[in-house]
């Protein structure tokens, strides 16, 4: 272990555990122009079914400016349709696509590969010990969070 030039506070290493975990998930799913937040997208959709924009949004802790250039994204890459809500003409449901689905069925491997590596240096009861330490910490500070997880609403 190396020795610190900062003092080990949590938002110090919240944010390096960050930055390297983002890194290795796109260096894992490279061959899929994939990035974490694509992938937590696409997941949503497929775990929920289809939804509106603010109901994913809320469901994948991203504001209102960050999912509609997401979706924007993989709209234009054919992984899923944007449609008129047959409720609110100001809402877009959101649903994948088979392209989409067919991606996530490719990168799946990727991305277990990509949480495994990111954890590696833990053991197995190191491993559940911090996922739910991270748990608590997310859940019990949402409020201050920029873009709070929110709760899916069926809206579709």
């Amino acid at each position: 272990m190396t020795k610190r030039k900062f003092p080990a506070k949590p938002g110090h290493l919240l944010r390096r555990c960050h930055q390297i975990g983002v890194a290795i998930f796109l260096d894992a799913c490279a061959e899929f122009d994939l990035t974490p937040l694509q992938f937590a997208v696409l997941q949503a959709l497929l775990d929920d079914g289809a939804q509106d924009q603010v109901t994913l949004g809320g469901a994948t802790a991203m504001d209102r400016t960050t999912i509609t250039l997401l979706l924007r994204n993989l709209e234009r890459r054919g992984l899923l349709r944007r449609d008129r809500s047959t409720h609110d003409q100001r809402a877009k449901i959101v649903t994948i696509t088979p392209a989409g689905r067919k991606l996530l069925q490719a990168a799946q491997p990727a991305v277990e590969f990509a949480q495994q590596r990111i954890v590696a240096p833990l053991s197995k009861a190191e491993t559940a010990h911090l996922l739910r330490l991270l748990e608590k910490l997310a859940d019990n500070n949402n409020e201050f969070s920029r873009a709070p997880e929110r709760q899916q609403r069926r809206s579709a």
